[in-house]
Parts: structure tokens; sequence; C-alpha cells
């Protein structure tokens, strides 16, 4: 009985704290629950809350939601982007030119993981319900079958950031905005010499949603570096032109229908000669646990070791987290 009681009132907790930061909330069913919520079995005031609060009409509300009933859980770290596996995918063109000179050849079909992980460092330091976060990003393409070339993962992009978290409410053209983010990004391959690679970035994030349907466009701007002095530099642009391919923002959509999920990611340079990238993704059920992925990648930045060469890529596996 008590084990129910305190998780029934961690469960409330993460309710209030999305009423808080999401909506204006209604002080009568805020005390209806808080009489309520000790002898309420945990699946009934999960109801309650997800009723009182989203309505069933807002899918960033409801992975909020999720998030602020274990923001407060040491043994948790929360998904940032969607974690994945692709045990195959097959690029028709691999750039072979950072590996020039090495013994073996790459290969078209390769693993592509992405392992992506945020935590909540502090509440209220832009505003009382504004939420600071660290998160970091692992990328990986791995030369997994490729056994002349002693099977090497030919790329890794470590990108950790920060941002706030700025809940919003109002309206425009019929779309809702649920939230703003404003972070401090960098991105980096690790790598030394002529394979390395590696920029900082401001950026505001500007999320809309209508119904189930999110909408996402996020505005950068890179913080300029030295040039080098020559290629094997080790201080100094790494990439001096990458704008010039992964443009100054990119755009994305993200349909939730059921159990499925499909996005699109749109970027382009808007400059000439016109340099941009699509990127499209469907996740759906497969078992109680994981989901089905496929993903698709057409154009320039897939990856910074390929930045200014152009990717077509097709892969399939499983999701271990979506994007809502």
């Amino acid at each position: 009985m008590k084990r129910r009681k305190y998780f029934g009132h961690r469960l409330l907790l993460g309710c209030v704290a999305l009423v808080c930061t999401t909506v204006t909330a209604d002080d009568s069913a805020l005390d209806h629950l808080k009489h309520t919520a000790v002898d309420m079995p945990t699946s009934e005031l999960r109801a309650t809350c997800e009723k009182s609060v989203i309505n069933g009409e807002s899918v960033i509300a409801g992975r909020l939601f999720d998030e602020r009933l274990i923001e407060n859980n040491p043994f948790v770290l929360t998904a940032h982007r969607p974690n994945y596996l692709l045990p195959l995918t097959y690029n028709a063109n691999p750039n072979k030119t950072p590996y020039a000179g090495l013994e073996g050849e790459l290969q078209n079909l390769e693993v592509k993981f992405q392992l992506s992980l945020k935590f909540q460092v502090a509440r209220g330091i832009l505003g009382k319900n504004s939420l600071l976060f660290f998160a970091y990003t692992n990328q990986s393409y791995w030369q997994a079958y490729n056994s002349e070339f002693s099977s090497p993962f030919r790329e890794t992009s470590h990108e950790p950031e920060m941002f706030v978290l700025l809940p919003q409410n109002w309206s425009l053209f019929g779309l809702r905005n649920r939230v703003i983010a404003l972070g401090l990004n960098h991105q980096s391959n690790g790598r030394p010499g002529i394979q390395s690679r590696s920029w900082n970035r401001l950026y505001a994030s500007f999320i809309f949603e209508r119904h189930n349907m999110v909408f996402s466009f996020r505005p950068w701007h890179r913080i300029p570096e030295e040039k080098k002095t020559d290629a094997s530099d080790p201080s100094g642009d790494d990439n001096p032109h990458i704008e010039e391919y992964f443009g100054h923002g990119e755009f994305r959509t993200i349909y939730k229908h059921g159990q499925h999920t499909f996005s699109l990611m749109l970027r382009n340079n808007l400059d000439t000669p016109n340099r941009g990238a699509v990127e499209l993704g469907w996740s759906f059920p497969m078992g109680d646990r994981l989901k089905g992925y496929v993903q698709y990648f057409n154009g320039y930045g897939e990856s910074l070791i390929d930045y200014d060469t152009r990717v077509n890529r097709l892969g399939v596996g499983i999701a271990l987290t979506d994007w809502l």
C-alpha cells in the first residue's frame, strides 16, 4: 500500500509539473487530483492526468508528460533524439576520398546506429518554467561486413549540446507553439589530421503542432573559427565551407498515426550552387518493446566526414526510441 501511494504521488508530481509547464492549470482540477491521488490506482491516476493535461490532442505534451514522470529518477536517462540500429544500410556511392592511400576499399553495405540521451540540469534559469538540459548524441557508420578493410568504424560523430527549453502555448495560423529551445551545439568526429571535422553552432528551435502532426524549424549560426595555416594544422577551421552544404537551418515534420511515426527532414543552403538534403523515416510496431525502422537519406551532410559529398542511402533496422 505504501509503495502504491509513493508511486502515485510521483505520478501526480509529474502531472502537476506538466500542467505548470505546458498549459494553464485549473485549480479545482488540481485540488481534486491532490485529494484523490493517495488511494487512486496508478493506472487511473495516469489516465486522469493525461485527460486533464493533454485532452487527447497534444502529442508533444504526451512526450513531456512521460519525461516529467522520470526526471527525478537517478537511474533513468531520457532519450533526446531517436535511438536506432540499422544493421543493413546501402550507400550507392561511398566517399572514398578521406581514406585514399589506405589498404582496402569501402563497401556500399554498412551498419549505421544512433545513441541520443539527455538529462535535466536545472530549472527556472530563464523564467520559472524553463528547463536546462545537457544532451549527447553519437552517430556511427560501421563497415561491419568489410573484413578486407578490417571492418572499421568509418565515421563516428560526437554531438554534445546544452539547451534551455521554454514551454509555450500560443497559436499561429492554426498551429500551436508548444516549445522553443535555445542551445549551444558542438559536433566533432574526433579524428586527427586531414580527417578531422568539427564545428560549433548557436541555434533556436521552434516546435509547433496540429493534432498528431509536429513541425520543427531550427535555424542556427555557426561560431566562426580561424583559418588553418595548412591542412595538417591541428588548430583552425576543419571545414571552412560547411555552411555551403549544411545551410543555416533545417525543417522537420513528424506525423504520428497510431503506433506508426513518419518523419521528414529538409535542409537547403538557399544559394548557388544549390545544395541540400532530405531524410525520410518510418517507424512501425514490431512486438511489445521494439519498433521496426526504415530510413532514407539523399543529399549533403549526413555525416561530418561526408559533409561535402552527396550521399544516397537506404537503411532498415529497429528503433529503440522514437521522436514522439
